[in-house]
């Protein structure tokens, strides 16, 4: 038997919200252009990725998906600590991190995020000004400092990506991937949710 090669890219899709802007309606399971939103992303990471990891939800959902689930460690819930999580829960030197409720995730801004990696401790998009940390790429290095960071009681992505060695990918780098930065685009609201439904139309 050959052993498994080692894991170079993970992926982890964070489903631990509670939904309440949309009526407590799990995201990851929202239909828009008659496809759940964690099914389209599933299909775009897994060419891409060696691991996958659902990071909280419903552990149904994780097992019908064929999923490990990653519970959160005790404290309060939050897009950092589900990052340590995800971290300590994989073996990959890279981990791409993506909110639950991207409906038009696309592979080559994903591909760009990881040509970007090395050397670097995270690579995130960032327009007009506003960092984009749940669609970005963290390498190992960020577990320390990341739970540096939690046990100060500072839960704020963009401080983990204001203290750790991050490349941007902004300006003409970001929008020659997509002029409308569709790949951005999420929905936390019924409104934003109508408008993706548009576009898919």
């Amino acid at each position: 038997m050959t052993a498994r090669a080692a894991a170079r890219v993970a992926g982890a899709i964070l489903a631990g919200g509670l939904g309440t802007r949309m009526g407590g309606l799990s995201k990851a399971a929202l239909e828009v252009g008659g496809v759940r939103i964690i099914d389209r992303q599933l299909a775009v990471l897994r060419p891409l990725c060696d691991e996958l990891v659902l990071v909280g939800g419903e552990p149904a959902l994780a097992a019908s998906l064929g999923l490990p689930l990653v519970v959160d460690a005790p404290g309060p819930a939050g897009p950092l600590r589900a990052l340590a999580g995800a971290l300590a829960a994989t073996s990959a030197p890279v981990l791409l991190l993506l909110a639950c409720d991207l409906p038009f995730l696309a592979e080559a801004p994903l591909r760009a995020l990881l040509a970007r990696a090395p050397g670097h401790d995270a690579v995130a998009p960032r327009h007009g000004g506003h960092p984009e940390p749940l669609h970005a790429l963290y390498a190992r290095s960020c577990l320390t400092p990341a739970h540096a960071l939690l046990a100060a009681g500072q839960g704020r992505m963009g401080a983990l990506l204001e203290q750790v060695d991050t490349a941007w990918l902004e300006g003409d780098a970001l929008t020659g991937l997509d002029p409308a930065l569709r790949f951005l685009t999420n929905v936390n609201t019924p409104e934003e949710l109508a408008a993706a439904l548009a576009t898919a139309r």
